[in-house]
């Protein structure tokens, strides 16, 4: 009889412990885990991607919790429609490793830059490598002028943007450094009697701080399932510093910046929350002001 007990006893300590427990109590769906399978499928060179906005003020922002959240805005009316597609590497020599590359604009004293950023993507991490300048040169009005060569200005180490698989809980922290060089000319400045010449470099500091705060359903116009998602806060503070080895640029930058309104050595701290669908990727962004940007067809 004894006998007959423990084996009954071993069978169901057996069978109760092959039970998945998700924590989150019955019929209620456990947090998904997001392969790069999906997004690496859909980051290739040549991609197009439908995308459309969503004003400011309408988009619930995540809070954190290990509970399954329902997203729903299939309700709120559609924005801005517009189409991106990714580009091949061209620079290959200051970037071997990269994947593809997407326009960006980018600002300078005032002046928009329109630059390569370049991405590496891999069975673990989603990264930029950094953004390719045009030779481009920049003058104001008696504040003297800047002009930026063309070349690589390179995250060191490479920003990760994801890792993957993702779950919820996980989190990554992270600092990256990268450097713009250009040549500067401000005017006579007394008891100068000439205009004075030289580098500027601009030092910038990023720090990342990422965490998988919440999982739940996600329903948004341009897809007909329920999507189970994971959301990626994703927090950066950005540091810009200039410097210069001439003496004399050194002292006058200061007084350049603050005709821009900026202070050197000023940080900005930027926040966007990421919808990491199951088997689609990437499928909606909550950006810093508020806005979100939506891509559909995955």
């Amino acid at each position: 009889m004894l006998k007959k007990l423990l084996i009954v006893t071993s069978i169901i300590a057996l069978v109760s412990s092959c039970k998945k427990d998700d924590g989150t109590g019955t019929n209620i769906i456990p947090s998904p885990q997001i392969t790069s399978t999906a997004f690496i499928g859909n980051h290739i060179p040549g991609a197009k991607f439908n995308n459309y906005r969503l004003d400011s003020g309408i988009i619930k922002i995540p809070t954190a919790g290990g509970v399954s959240i329902a997203f729903d805005y299939t309700g709120v009316p559609n924005g801005t429609p517009w189409s991106d597609t990714l580009k091949s590497p061209t620079n290959l020599v200051d970037y071997p490793t990269a994947s593809y590359t997407t326009g960006l604009s980018d600002s300078l004293f005032g002046q928009k830059l329109t630059i390569q950023r370049y991405y590496k993507l891999s069975a673990t991490t989603w990264s930029v490598l950094g953004d390719d300048y045009d030779a481009l040169s920049i003058s104001a009005a008696g504040t003297g002028s800047a002009s930026i060569p063309k070349q690589a200005v390179k995250k060191n180490p490479s920003q990760i943007l994801a890792q993957f698989p993702i779950n919820y809980g996980d989190s990554m922290q992270q600092t990256c450094t990268s450097a713009l060089n250009f040549i500067a000319t401000i005017p006579p400045t007394p008891p100068l009697p000439t205009s004075t010449t030289g580098p500027i470099t601009v030092t910038q500091e990023t720090i990342v701080n990422s965490k998988n705060i919440c999982w739940g359903t996600l329903r948004i116009k341009g897809y007909t399932d329920t999507m189970q998602v994971v959301v990626q806060k994703y927090t950066t503070t950005i540091k810009n510093t200039f410097s210069s080895t001439n003496l004399i640029l050194s002292f006058a930058i200061p007084s350049i910046l603050n005709n821009f309104n900026v202070t050197n050595g000023q940080s900005v701290t930027l926040t966007s929350y990421r919808f990491w669908a199951a088997n689609k990727g990437l499928v909606m962004t909550i950006n810093t002001d508020g806005s979100a940007n939506i891509t559909t067809g995955l």
